[in-house]
């Protein structure tokens, strides 16, 4: 159902219910009608949001590649640790690199979009991104590079989680 439907219904709803009632029951049926609607339309999108979530999962992508979405399945997936940090004032760049031993391409996908990279201070305080891709590849039996910036004042990093795995900074 699009949304100029539901508006008609809705619409359509509240006449009815405002002509079959009058005042202070008219406000109560219209009120609730509303709120109904809401409820539906709001019901709908986290549907069709987790929808495509699973559909995306359940199949194979066009590359064969296995898609991760969370920290259970990175570790499962990928061996990785942090390669290299270079400061820049407050700012810092950091490299991550992930081993992949499967027989299959591994994709780490919505990093970005759900704010899944994050960069640790050595007091635990997260550090604000300022430079993270949403998603990487790692070839079968390959190696890849990923790097990420983050502003962290002039603290230095001591971790970098994705979803929730970390991966210390050697020597911090």
């Amino acid at each position: 159902m699009n949304l100029n439907r539901k508006h008609w219904l809705a619409a359509l709803s509240i006449a009815a219910l405002a002509t079959a009632c009058s005042g202070e029951n008219a406000e109560k049926a219209a009120s609730g009608a509303v709120a109904k609607a809401v409820e539906v339309a709001k019901g709908a999108s986290t549907g069709i949001g987790k929808g495509v979530e699973e559909g995306r999962k359940a199949s194979t992508s066009a590359d064969g590649a296995l898609i991760v979405t969370t920290g259970k399945e990175l570790a499962a997936s990928l061996s990785g640790e942090v390669l290299d940090v270079k400061a820049d004032g407050e700012s810092a760049a950091v490299t991550l690199g992930f081993s992949n031993a499967g027989d299959a391409p591994v994709r780490v996908t919505d990093l970005a979009t759900n704010g899944h990279v994050t960069a640790l201070d050595s007091d635990g305080y997260a550090c604000t991104s300022i430079g993270v891709t949403n998603e990487f590849t790692v070839p079968a039996k390959a190696k890849l590079k990923y790097s990420a910036s983050f502003d962290c004042g002039k603290q230095s990093i001591s971790k970098v989680r994705l979803f929730d795995i970390e991966y210390a900074v050697a020597g911090r």
